[in-house]
């Protein structure tokens, strides 16, 4: 059986291998809405989830509340991960949204923030915020993620998310620095969600404030580090050990 430092070493030459998402950024939507599927989901999450949680119970309740048979769901659903997990689907769905949440917070900021600094600080604080109705649970969709068969399929929904952050932020460069500028900014994210889960703070104040303090740590994030492979399995292997210490604690 491959170690978590193996695993996760070959998920990231699978990301070095990818195009330059940025030179070829698409637009949403990112989820089809007008498929089943994910009509379902989107009821579930809306409806569902902030009462009963990342659960196959919640897009079973979402599945009979559009007419549809939950026992048929198995041969509706295109999974995305070999667990075949609907409770991951879900948690899938979060992070999809949030991306269609960040083009259009794009569209509205559009022309107002004046450099890529604030655009970034901006469109992190909007993605931290859409945790809010669901926070209480949000332990139990990082909990599916960091499983060893979904892993994968969360790696590139987080690295997605930081290249549309970075990308509506204006960093357009395509070379070392596109790699190691989407990947400390994917470690923020994971480390400021993380410190949300415990945040008590009126409006997750303080979240924002550590959130703040991570992004001005993301240019010099990677230096210390002999080659880039070494700096993405060191941050990702104590990416997901923060994420499971976390969950371990409820």
């Amino acid at each position: 059986m491959l170690s978590l430092g193996q695993r996760f070493s070959i998920q990231a030459k699978r990301c070095l291998v990818r195009s330059f998402h940025s030179l070829y950024h698409t637009e949403p939507p990112i989820a089809d809405p007008s498929t089943l599927e994910n009509k379902i989901l989107s009821k579930a999450y809306t409806d569902f989830v902030p009462k009963e949680g990342f659960t196959e119970e919640a897009v079973n309740h979402a599945a009979a509340a559009v007419g549809t048979n939950p026992s048929t769901l198995g041969a509706i659903f295109n999974f995305t991960t070999p667990s075949r997990d609907m409770a991951m689907e879900l948690a899938l769905y979060h992070m999809k949204f949030a991306r269609q949440e960040m083009y259009e917070q794009n569209k509205e900021a559009a022309g107002k923030m004046f450099n890529e600094k604030d655009r970034l600080q901006f469109y992190m604080t909007k993605r931290l915020l859409l945790n809010e109705p669901i926070i209480q649970h949000y332990h139990q969709a990082l909990g599916r993620m960091i499983l060893p068969s979904n892993v994968s399929e969360s790696l590139k929904e987080l690295h997605n998310l930081a290249d549309d952050m970075s990308y509506y932020a204006g960093d357009k460069s395509t070379d070392f620095a596109w790699y190691s500028k989407r990947f400390a900014v994917a470690g923020a994210i994971i480390q400021s969600e993380l410190f949300m889960l415990s945040d008590h703070s009126k409006g997750f104040s303080d979240t924002i404030q550590f959130a703040t303090d991570r992004l001005q740590e993301v240019n010099t994030a990677g230096r210390i580090y002999n080659s880039f492979e070494e700096w993405i399995i060191f941050n990702g292997i104590s990416t997901l050990n923060m994420i499971r210490s976390q969950v371990a604690r409820g």
